[in-house]
């Protein structure tokens, strides 16, 4: 714990997940866990779960508060809220007037005004960035697990291309999609698989919908998953029937763009020159402002995560790091092309995690 503040607490579901092993999907019905040193943690959790708090986190003070009343005819039955449980714990452990460390950049400010008015003596102190700096740098378990969720997601996106064909519906390929992705082991997508075509493929963040998929046409396929938490995003791109000329050209310079950027990608280099030289392929074929985001993004218990491959990044890239590189085409009225893969930065340079060909056309 930093030596600026007294106590660290912790309500960002992801956070908790990645200190503690106890891991809550909601912020409707927030946990919270609160550090004050190595041997004296404190988790508490609505009751609803208590027991599989409990079960699942090695910390053994373990606490709950009553959101709903659950008895009928007790007037006097105690309901209270994750801020008055933090407020008792905090008086309890004597740091009502200190020093504590929270992660602002990812608190709602409702729960943010609820503490300062709850706990008016102590002094908060954002440590969003410390948190991040842990996250960002992945353990051999956290490679494994998004190596794993990268080879379901892989699964889910052969089932789309096996069965991608004139006449089937977006929506069609999508739900056999996600049900390939539930039987290879998926908790749970990280977003939504996104299976658009033709026209639609220009569209970044489109959805699957009725649009039958015609012959001669581009089909932009992003398939998320996970694995004990973590994630997986992998994109490819193909083409029903004959590819244009167009199709080609614009389809080579994405990928040229990625070999680019896997040739570049090593420690110590900067992000925004990773963006810069993956940028540069697809310049020189004149597509530059048809490429409308960052190169990519850092992956892990959330599928977009710090550091940001962007061209105004000065940060270095550090071994442990796993991004996701995403270079891609989108023009109106014509169509996109995008290729995803992930990458762990090695001490010597980066492994690329994915095994499913880029070549799709």
């Amino acid at each position: 714990m930093s030596e600026e503040v007294d106590a660290l607490l912790l309500l960002n579901p992801k956070n908790i997940y990645y200190l503690t092993g106890f891991c809550s999907h909601s912020w409707d019905i927030p946990s919270a866990v609160i550090f004050t040193g190595e041997n004296d943690v404190t988790l508490t959790v609505s009751r609803i779960e208590l027991d599989k708090a409990a079960e699942s986190s090695w910390i053994n003070d373990v606490r709950c508060y009553y959101p709903f009343p659950l008895k009928i005819d007790d007037k006097n039955e105690k309901v209270d809220s994750i801020i008055d449980s933090i407020g008792a714990i905090i008086d309890e452990k004597g740091l009502s007037e200190k020093v504590i460390g929270i992660e602002l950049s990812q608190l709602p400010v409702f729960t943010f005004e609820s503490l300062k008015k709850k706990l008016p003596k102590v002094g908060f102190k954002d440590v969003s960035k410390n948190i991040w700096e842990m996250r960002m740098y992945k353990d051999i378990t956290e490679i494994e697990n998004v190596q794993k969720a990268i080879e379901i997601a892989e699964k889910g996106l052969r089932t789309a291309i096996e069965i991608i064909s004139p006449g089937t519906t977006e929506i069609q390929v999508a739900v056999e999609v996600e049900s390939a992705l539930r039987r290879a082991g998926s908790q749970r997508a990280s977003s939504e698989s996104v299976v658009v075509s033709g026209a639609k493929s220009a569209y970044p963040y489109a959805t699957a919908g009725n649009k039958k998929i015609e012959e001669n046409e581009l089909v932009l396929i992003n398939v998320s998953a996970s694995y004990n938490e973590y994630c997986a995003n992998v994109t490819r791109t193909i083409f029903t029937g004959s590819p244009h000329k167009k199709h080609k050209e614009i389809f080579e310079a994405v990928k040229q763009a990625l070999n680019n950027a896997l040739q570049y990608a090593k420690p110590d280099v900067p992000l925004g020159q990773l963006d810069a030289v993956a940028r540069r392929a697809i310049k020189e074929k004149g597509y530059e402002p048809f490429f409308i985001h960052p190169l990519g993004h850092g992956i892990g218990l959330e599928q977009r995560e710090p550091p940001i491959v962007s061209l105004n990044n000065t940060e270095k890239i550090k071994e442990g790091l796993i991004l996701n590189l995403e270079p891609a085409i989108y023009i109106p009225e014509f169509g996109g092309v995008r290729i995803e893969e992930t990458i762990l930065i090695t001490e010597e340079g980066n492994q690329v995690l994915n095994k499913l060909p880029v070549e799709t056309m």
